[in-house]
């Protein structure tokens, strides 16, 4: 039985491997996604409904243009475009922001109003398009899934994966939307987006005032921010952050 077992294991991973395996221009690896882009679009907006229904979205005409406005502009040099990006903000006087399959970014509005420039916002939302970008937030609900669920996408393109994701509950959706990244995934998407910032257009010098503004209001808070839950250590990103825009001034010649 656990030989059984193992070749089967065995034959997912070469079929993985064989049908799965693409390369990711934002992170530069390939790897394996065995969910289709069309699918991931269906499960964002499943998720997007039970969000929906879980918070109100701010009826400001102000805040929701100008996110939208930055946004736009950064999509346009992200390194996905095989979907469409949607924006919002969530009325709701907490720190936080974060993604959800198929490019729903979401902007609590009482960190948005601690930003004081563009270029503040336009950290955040690159750093949400990053994880977008380098397909961490797929991958987060394909690891949920299982390497079963794989095999079943790989074996049967159009049934037995779809099926599964279809009848994820929306409380499964909402766990997994506001479950916390690995720390490699935050580092790789504070890169994305002061490389996103940088092609854009935006000062980039905008993130680090970004994660200054978070680390302030981490002193002495009651609790921890849920955008920087399981996160590396602030004073870690900065340092990080400060390096890559060296790197990225190098690269481009500044």
């Amino acid at each position: 039985m656990k030989m059984r077992r193992f070749f089967s294991f065995c034959c997912v991973i070469s079929l993985l491997f064989l049908f799965g395996c693409s390369y990711n221009a934002a992170t530069g690896r390939r790897e394996i996604i065995a969910i289709s882009t069309s699918e991931e679009v269906a499960l964002g907006q499943k998720a997007h409904n039970g969000i929906l229904k879980e918070f109100t979205l701010s009826s400001d005409e102000t805040l929701n243009e100008k996110v939208n406005r930055i946004g736009k502009r950064l999509v346009r040099v992200s390194d996905r475009q095989d979907y469409q990006y949607h924006f919002y903000v969530i009325d709701k006087k907490e720190f936080n922001a974060f993604t959800t399959p198929g490019g729903h970014i979401y902007f609590h509005a009482g960190l948005l109003e601690h930003l004081s420039t563009d270029d503040q916002i336009a950290g955040v939302l690159a750093h949400e398009i990053g994880h977008c970008a380098a397909k961490h937030t797929i991958k987060k609900y394909q690891a949920a899934l299982g390497y079963n669920f794989l095999g079943n996408l790989v074996l049967n393109r159009i049934g037995g994966g779809a099926q599964q994701i279809a009848n994820l509950s929306s409380g499964v959706i909402m766990n997994l939307a506001f479950s916390a990244y690995g720390r490699k995934d935050e580092y790789e998407a504070d890169r994305l987006a002061i490389k996103y910032m940088y092609l854009a257009g935006y000062d980039i010098d905008g993130m680090i005032g970004v994660l200054k503004v978070l680390e302030q209001a981490s002193k002495g808070a009651s609790k921890t921010p849920l955008i920087l839950r399981s996160h590396p250590y602030l004073k870690d990103r900065i340092t990080a952050a400060k390096q890559e825009i060296v790197n990225i001034k190098v690269k481009f010649g500044e």
